[in-house]
């Protein structure tokens, strides 16, 4: 049996998250939150699931039935890290991976140093590579250990246009019609380009 993924959309119909990768859930999960009627369908596959008493199409994308207000909330990590500072370290400049199995994975530095009281937050955390987050340990941020640019908190907003800049997989068509224009690649999984 073909294991199908299911879009799901909050009750305004954007996607609940596009970071690092579009959310999704198997469609089994889908099926169920529509019989616990905490969601609806929007979107269908063109495959079926046959029960003693019904038959009905996987569901493609499905949206929730109320509005949750954390789905819009910008919530700090390196994936999230990674798009608000465009996919490069802060202090070399060089491309990061999103990747744990890569040299330049994108890695969370506090510009003012957690052994000096610099707080885990959105204005004191840049992507780095892992080189420079270790040659940096505890220094201040004065010289080359200056971010080459400044940090802030992004609203959700702001990291969906960078999230767009980046490639994205999708399991079906009928996403396009959620995830708005892509500025970058978008492939169905099976690796069919869009």
């Amino acid at each position: 049996m073909k294991k199908y993924r299911t879009l799901v959309l909050n009750a305004g119909y954007q996607p609940i998250s596009l970071f690092p990768e579009i959310h999704s859930i198997p469609a089994e999960d889908a099926v169920t939150r529509l019989c616990n009627e905490t969601c609806h369908i929007v979107a269908e596959y063109d495959s079926y699931i046959k029960t003693p008493n019904h038959i009905i199409k996987w569901p493609a994308v499905i949206a929730r039935n109320r509005f949750d207000l954390g789905d819009l909330k910008t919530i700090l990590s390196a994936e999230t890290l990674y798009y608000r500072d465009h996919g490069m370290c802060a202090y070399c400049g060089k491309t990061l991976t999103l990747t744990s199995k890569r040299v330049n994975s994108v890695t969370m530095d506090h510009i003012f140093p957690k052994s000096k009281g610099g707080l885990a937050t959105w204005d004191n955390i840049v992507a780095s590579c892992p080189m420079c987050n270790h040659t940096k340990s505890n220094e201040l941020p004065v010289g080359k250990w200056k971010p080459k640019h400044v940090a802030y908190t992004p609203s959700y907003w702001e990291l969906l246009k960078e999230r767009k800049k980046f490639p994205i997989k999708i399991h079906h068509n009928s996403w396009l019609d959620f995830i708005g224009p892509w500025e970058s690649e978008v492939r169905l999984v099976n690796n069919e380009k869009i």
